[in-house]
This record gives C-alpha cells, structure tokens and sequence, in this order.
C-alpha cells in the first residue's frame, strides 16, 4: 500500500511540475496559454484530479478510524449523531470546483503555498476508477481521430484588373510596339501632324509624325517547393494538388500586385511606378489619413477615358469614401452608391469601385487610384507551367516541383497628356497624394 501510494504521489508531482511549466512559460512572455498549452493543462487536470482520488483513498484504506460518531456526549446530545457534518459542496460531482482548470490551480496553489484547500482534503473516490476519454492513459488513445475531406484556405481576391487590361500576343521573349508621340496637344493631336487654311496659289507648310516604341520583355515568375515521398504517399489529400492549388493563389496574387506597384525592373511596370502617373496633391489644411470630397472631384477631372475607369481602394478607405456626400441643400447626397444587384460593384462618381488590399494604407500614396486599365498592356509569352523531380533531392527521398509562368505589363505611355486649353494634365492613371 506505501509503494502505491508513493507512486502516485511522484506522479502527482510531475503533474504540478508539468503544469507549473506551462504557466510560468506564458507568465514570463506575457501571455495566455497557447490552444496546444491549454489542451496539455486540461488533460493534466483530469489526470490529476484521478491521482488525487487515488491518494485520498489510499490515506483513507491506511489510517481509517471509526471517528465520525461520538461516543462522549452530554446530556443533550444524541448517541450516533455525526459530529462534523458534510459541506454542501461535498454531494457535488465537481466537489466545488468550477472547471477542470480550478481544480488544477488549486493542486499548484497547495504546492507553492503549503496550504491545501478542504475541497482537496475532502475529495470523494467517485470518478477515479472508471474508463473514459478525459484521459489518454485510461482509453482516450482507443478513440480514433476523424479527418475531414478537404482543404480550408482563405481564397485571395478575385483577379478584378486580368480582364480588364489591353491583352497583346508575344510569340517572342521581347516584343516591341510602334506607337504615336501624340501627348502634347497644344499644337497636334496625331503626333506632330497640323492643318490649316490656306489661299490660293498660298505654300502650304510641311509636317511630319513622331514616333515611339513600347517594348515588352518576358520574364520569369518563379514558385518552388520541396515534399518528401512520405508526405506524397502518405496524405489523404493528394499533397501535390494541395501545392498546385496554393501556387496557383499566389501568382493570382502576385499579378495583382505587380501591376498596382511593380518596379518595372525584371517584372511589371505598376501603375503607380508609370511616368505617366498623375498624382492629385491634398487639399490645403486638410488632416492627416483623411479623403474629402475635393479629393475625388480632382482626381475625376485628371482622369482620361473616364468611361472605361475604375477607382481601385484599400479598406481602411470604406469608412471615409462611404461618408462623403456631395455639398448641397438638405446636407448634400453621398457620391457612393452601394450596387442594387447581386453581384455588381458598388460605384462612386457612376464608376466602379474595387476594394483590395494591394493598394497601400489610409493617408499613403496610393491609397486610391483611378486607373483606366484599357492603356496598361500585359503580354504573356508562356503561360503558367508545372513540372516535377524525383532527382533534385534523391538521396534525401524528397520530390522537386516548380511553377512558372513568363510575362511582361506596363502602361504604354510615357508622359501625361497636356490638353490644348488647359493646364491640367490628363492621364489614364490618377493617384492622391499622401497625406
């Protein structure tokens, strides 16, 4: 009987100490448990609570007296009476204990402090002599874990600009293309071409075109990823469709990006790196990280090929972009107007609105940009490609697989366009200026 009750006791020990570890760890980073943390204390607790069972039964086999009825009693007591009645706590299955993390607290607190709570002292033996689940040892490891069929996996945006763009063949890794110098249209609208009357037998002035070239080079996008031949076999999902899939979400998203902010070197020229890139400077006084309805009406009147625009937002935008109304009688009327159909975006100043998390951060550059896609073009000179190998990592039993694709985007033109009567220059890509 020593031995057993010594054993449990240096159970109950390692018990504390592997909770007391848990605690002090997320105690010393400042933290709650972690989920995996909270899982080890709870079944600690459980364990614990049959070990303490288990020890109370034991001290109560080795020095049981009969004690509870009193022998000695005075004229007014009753022979038989129990002389220390039962807490109510002492019927209760929990003995008093909210949760199973109350009850190991307590097992801690008696170990630091040396004093050791009545709801422990008192402990009945129900519950520490059966089999169930609350405890690996004693038959949850009998209970198979499930699998659900599938993959769960936050989507990325839907590509909004891919379809959108002037989409060009490249039968070639580079490819160029003619175009007319025709942006200044103080004199010409064609490039350097003029009209003009003239009088009979009057000489008439001779002109002629200029002309650029915009080249596209292809270049490599790159994906690569290691998976050792147990994982291969083993899965229940076919592992390589899983990489496919996540690969295939990541040049979707990469794309995205590329065309909004790429640096044009080795990759796409972003709108927002374009020289011909429109910048609408802040009201004057106006607040840090704020939009007002000045902002957008300038931003609209720089835009060329307003028809065929979209304003593309970051989200921390909504809030503001939602809140500005057009000044007028009766507090004006807001300049957002949230879509009535299923399926449609909403609209400011009549023209899309694309809510992504591409463009940058309330108050930076970039935050709102209105952007006439039908002046970017994107070649692809080979589409998204995938292969495999076994040779790469042979001897460490692991496969090879790499995803690829070779394109190449920019805006086609080179500088803003100076309109005839006016000052303001037009573009088909339009940003606010920090603020």
């Amino acid at each position: 009987m020593n031995r057993r009750l010594a054993n449990l006791e240096e159970l109950k020990k390692a018990l504390v100490a592997s909770s007391e570890t848990l605690l002090d760890a997320a105690q010393t980073d400042d933290r709650d448990l972690t989920e995996e943390e909270q899982s080890k204390f709870e079944a600690n607790a459980a364990e614990l609570k049959t070990v303490q069972a288990g020890i109370e039964r034991e001290h109560e086999l080795k020095s049981y007296l009969p004690t509870t009825r009193s022998n000695d009693f005075g004229p007014d007591d009753t022979p038989g009476l129990i002389t220390n009645p039962k807490a109510a706590w002492e019927d209760d299955p929990k003995k008093g204990f909210v949760d199973p993390q109350e009850f190991l607290t307590t097992i801690i607190d008696s170990t630091r402090k040396g004093v050791v709570d009545d709801r422990l002292k008192f402990m009945a033996t129900a519950g520490s002599d059966e089999a169930g689940t609350y405890s690996d040892p004693y038959g949850g490891f009998l209970i198979p874990e499930g699998l659900a069929p599938g993959m769960l996996s936050v989507s990325p945006e839907v590509d909004p600009i891919g379809s959108r763009v002037t989409t060009v063949p490249m039968t070639h890794p580079t490819v160029s293309f003619n175009a007319r110098t025709d942006k200044e249209h103080a004199t010409s609208v064609s490039g350097g071409l003029t009209v003009g009357r003239r009088a009979e037998t009057q000489t008439g002035s001779a002109v002629r075109m200029v002309f650029e070239q915009v080249t596209l080079n292809a270049h490599a996008l790159f994906g690569l990823s290691y998976a050792t031949e147990e994982i291969l076999e083993r899965s229940p999902i076919s592992f390589a469709a899983i990489l496919e899939a996540g690969f295939r979400d990541q040049f979707q998203a990469h794309l995205i990006d590329e065309r909004l902010n790429g640096t044009g070197v080795g990759e796409f020229e972003g709108v927002m790196t374009s020289p011909a890139l429109v910048t609408v400077a802040k009201e004057s006084g106006q607040d840090a990280d704020t939009l007002c309805y000045e902002n957008l009406v300038k931003m609209r009147s720089q835009c060329w090929g307003y028809g065929n625009a979209v304003w593309m937002a970051n989200h921390d935008t909504l809030p503001q972009l939602m809140s500005i109304v057009f000044p007028g009688t009766l507090g004006g009327f807001p300049v957002w107007q949230t879509s009535a159909r299923e399926g449609e975006p909403d609209v400011l100043f009549g023209r899309p609105v694309v809510m992504t998390e591409f463009c940058q951060t309330l108050g930076d550059l970039g935050d709102i940009i209105l952007i006439n896609w039908s002046q970017y073009l994107e070649g692809t000179y080979k589409p998204l490609r995938s292969a495999e190998s076994i040779h790469v990592r042979f001897v460490n039993h692991e496969r090879t697989f790499k995803f690829w694709i070779e394109n190449d985007a920019r805006g086609w033109w080179n500088v803003p366009l100076e309109p005839k009567n006016s000052t303001t220059q037009l573009s088909p890509f339009v940003a606010l200026a920090a603020r």
